[in-house]
């Protein structure tokens, strides 16, 4: 599980990329046991779906964002 905390005007999903990276970096096991990213639709971007799967094979369930 990983987890971190900023100022309410920075980024999710740049922060999401981040802490994927920290993660690989600083706990590798972690990242080879996990199975699925859960995330709200803040983190809903194609790059970081695709980094998910295709880097490391990680299912992101993540709530899509839809204009109404």
């Amino acid at each position: 599980m990983g987890y971190s905390v900023t100022k309410a005007a920075e980024s999710d999903v740049i922060e999401g990329h981040r802490m994927l990276k920290q993660l690989v970096e600083n706990q590798p096991e972690i990242m080879e046991k996990a199975e699925t990213l859960a995330a709200d639709k803040a983190y809903d971007d194609t790059k970081l779906i695709v980094a998910c799967w295709d880097d490391y094979r990680i299912k992101p369930v993540i709530d899509i964002y839809l204009e109404r």
